[in-house]
């Protein structure tokens, strides 16, 4: 009787050692991914930023023309 709970004990640790290291890999990737998506997210921003400064500077050059032009 011993041998056979040890042997379904030694299956079920083998089991749960193979969830964690599947969950460990998964973690790993998800963190990856996160501070993939972080990166982008910081890019974009400078992206954006960009761009209302150059429609800032477009629209302040419209102005501008528009002023000369009535004059």
């Amino acid at each position: 009787m011993a041998t056979t709970t040890t042997t379904a004990d030694n299956r079920s640790t083998r089991q749960l050692r193979q969830t964690i290291s599947g969950q460990a890999t998964e973690i790993s990737k998800l963190r990856s991914r996160i501070s993939e998506l972080v990166d982008d997210m910081h890019s974009l921003k400078n992206e954006i930023s960009a761009f209302k400064t150059a429609v800032s500077n477009d629209m302040k050059g419209l102005i501008e023309a528009i002023k000369i032009k009535n004059k």
